[in-house]
C-alpha cells in the first residue's frame, strides 16, 4: 500500500523509481525497452505499471547542478554528455517515423530523424567516475529532428544563458563549450548554423507550451510562470539575439 509520503513523486521504492501514470507513459516504457534491447544500458529499464503508477529502474550515479558543481562543469563531463546523446539518437533513429503517431507529452516535429529526449540537461544525467554514465527522466521524449534536442542541450550545457553563474557566465566561454559539445556529438559544420536559431525556436516553443498548460489548468506551469521562468526564457531569447553573429562563427569546427 502506498503512503501519503509516497505521493511526492517521482520517488524511489524497492529499487524502482515510481511516478504517476500519464497518457504518454506507455510510449516512454516502450521506448526504454527498445533502447535497452539495442544494448544501450545508460537509460532506465522499463518496469511496467502498478495501477496508476509507472515504474522504471534506478540509474546509479551522482546527480549535480551545473551552476554549483565543478565536476559537472568539467570538459570530460561535457564531452561524455554529447557522446551519450549521439548514441541515444542513433539507437532511436530507425523507429522515429513509425512511432510519431503514439501519444507523447510534447508534440512530434518533422522531420522525424530520431526520438529526442526532450530535456537533455545536466539535471537529467548521472555521473560515475567523472563522466556522464546515465540519462534519466524520459517524460518529454518525442520524435523530432536531432537539432531540436541539440538546441536545448546547448542551452543547458554551454549554457547559452545570460543567467549563468561564473565560471560559465562569459559568452566566449559559452560558445567554446557549445562548439566542444557539437564536436563531440559529431555534427557537421554545414548543419551548425541552423542550431543557433533552433535554440531560440526551442525556447519560444517551451514558453508557448508552458502558457498552454497553465491555461489548461496546470498548477505546476502556472507556478513556474508566476515564479519568473517565462521572463527568464524571454531574457535569454534576447541574449541569443544579441550574440547571434558571434555564435554563428564560434560554433564552427576549428
Amino acid at each position: 500500500m502506498l503512503t501519503s509520503e509516497d505521493t511526492r513523486e517521482p520517488y524511489l521504492r524497492d529499487g524502482l523509481v515510481w511516478r504517476s501514470r500519464r497518457p504518454w507513459s506507455e510510449a516512454v516504457q516502450e521506448l526504454l525497452t527498445h533502447i535497452q534491447a539495442q544494448g544501450f544500458d545508460a537509460v532506465p529499464a522499463a518496469a511496467g505499471f502498478t495501477g496508476q503508477w509507472e515504474r522504471v529502474s534506478f540509474v546509479e550515479g551522482r546527480v549535480a547542478e551545473i551552476e554549483t558543481d565543478a565536476e559537472m562543469q568539467s570538459e570530460p563531463v561535457l564531452v561524455s554528455a554529447a557522446v551519450l546523446l549521439r548514441r541515444l539518437h542513433d539507437y532511436t533513429a530507425a523507429i522515429a517515423a513509425d512511432w510519431a503517431g503514439r501519444v507523447w507529452q510534447l508534440p512530434p516535429r518533422v522531420p522525424f530523424e530520431t526520438i529526442c529526449h526532450g530535456d537533455f540537461a545536466p539535471y537529467n544525467v548521472v555521473l560515475r567516475d567523472g563522466v556522464v554514465a546515465g540519462i534519466i527522466d524520459f517524460e518529454t521524449a518525442h520524435p523530432a529532428p536531432r537539432s531540436w534536442d541539440l538546441a536545448y542541450a546547448l542551452y543547458r550545457w554551454a549554457p547559452l544563458s545570460q543567467h549563468a553563474a561564473a565560471p560559465l557566465a562569459d559568452i566566449d566561454a559559452q560558445i567554446a563549450r557549445a562548439r566542444r559539445f557539437l564536436d563531440a556529438y559529431g555534427l557537421a559544420n554545414r548543419e551548425r548554423a541552423a542550431i543557433v536559431d533552433a535554440v531560440t525556436e526551442r525556447l519560444r516553443s517551451l514558453l508557448d507550451f508552458m502558457k498552454q498548460q497553465a491555461d489548461a489548468g496546470s498548477t505546476k506551469y502556472s507556478d513556474d510562470l508566476l515564479e519568473g521562468d517565462g521572463r527568464l526564457y524571454e531574457a535569454d531569447i534576447a541574449y541569443l539575439a544579441r550574440h547571434r553573429e558571434a555564435l554563428l562563427v564560434g560554433l564552427l569546427r576549428r
